[in-house]
């Protein structure tokens, strides 16, 4: 089990560089978790996509009906009294101390691109190669 944060759901779902990285990330540990604020970032990421033209509004239904599903099944509601609590102790925002304070709470990884993250909470979070390479 790992948490994954929105950039990396996006990854596994939009065809990019990062893509194939996604697909070794889910063969090698398919039961991905997070928190329900991931429906909320990726939402936002799909309005942004279709209205800079990146994606047709259609596509983005399709992606946000994938990423519904996606959090049947994989949200986890966090303590916000921990969420605060990592916010200060790491001096992150509160939207990322939800990603921490869930993989903290589980015991298990933060899997992110998110690079100021990983450097704040190292040991914590890991890149999608460093994961892969056995670092965690």
């Amino acid at each position: 089990m790992i948490v994954v944060d929105a950039n990396i759901l996006l990854y596994a779902m939009i065809e990019c560089e990062a893509t194939p990285l996604t697909q070794d990330l889910k063969n090698k540990d398919p039961d991905w978790r997070a928190p329900p604020l991931l429906m909320d970032e990726t939402l936002n990421v799909l309005a942004t996509y279709e209205r800079r033209g990146i994606l047709a509004l259609d596509q983005c239904q399709a992606l946000l009906r994938s990423t519904m599903a996606f959090m049947e099944a994989a949200s986890i509601a966090v303590d916000f009294n921990l969420v605060l609590d990592m916010a200060a102790r790491h001096r992150i925002t509160g939207y990322d101390a939800q990603y921490v304070a869930l993989a903290q709470t589980l015991d298990v990884t933060l899997v992110t691109e998110d690079r100021k993250l990983r450097e704040a909470v190292p040991g914590i979070a890991l890149s999608l190669s460093e994961y892969l390479s056995g670092s965690s």
